[in-house]
């Protein structure tokens, strides 16, 4: 019984440990995106976005968790998305091109790091994202 307990606080301090961590990511992450929606900014990124997001069936909006994503990691998508209100459709579709092309910066650091060719990893992985967005949008308009 004593080496449950063990394990059962180790997991436990560990879990909370975790909780904070994507908490100090996604909190300011949620604050700066509701400042953003908030603010003249928004509209001017509607507009710039708006074209390449209606490729993938998305407003303009839908640029915010995924440029979110792209820098930060799916948590940080998550976060940016909870700022919005999306269809079903649409944050699939943002959900699925984070999955493809989050954390970008960091994961390039690593490749490079090990010795991948960066620049190849981060063009398959921008166009895989952008065909399993265009895929999953026209999925979710015939599914969701």
């Amino acid at each position: 019984m004593g080496g449950f307990l063990a394990v059962a606080g180790s997991g436990a301090i560990k879990g909370l440990k975790t909780g904070a961590m994507l908490l100090r990511i996604m909190i300011p992450v949620y604050i700066a995106v509701v400042l953003l929606k908030h603010s003249p900014l928004m509209g001017f990124l509607e507009g710039l976005f708006a074209p390449a997001m209606a490729l993938f069936d998305m407003p303009g909006q839908a640029a915010a968790p995924i440029i979110a994503g792209f820098f930060s990691d799916e948590y940080g998508a998550v976060a940016a998305m909870r700022g919005f209100t999306f269809s079903a459709a649409t944050a699939t579709t943002i959900a699925m091109m984070n999955l493809c092309m989050h954390a970008i910066p960091v994961e390039t650091a690593i490749n490079r790091k090990i010795g991948f060719p960066a620049g190849r990893i981060i063009v398959f992985r921008i166009a895989l994202a952008f065909g399993v967005g265009l895929l999953t949008a026209r999925l979710g308009a015939v599914l969701l």
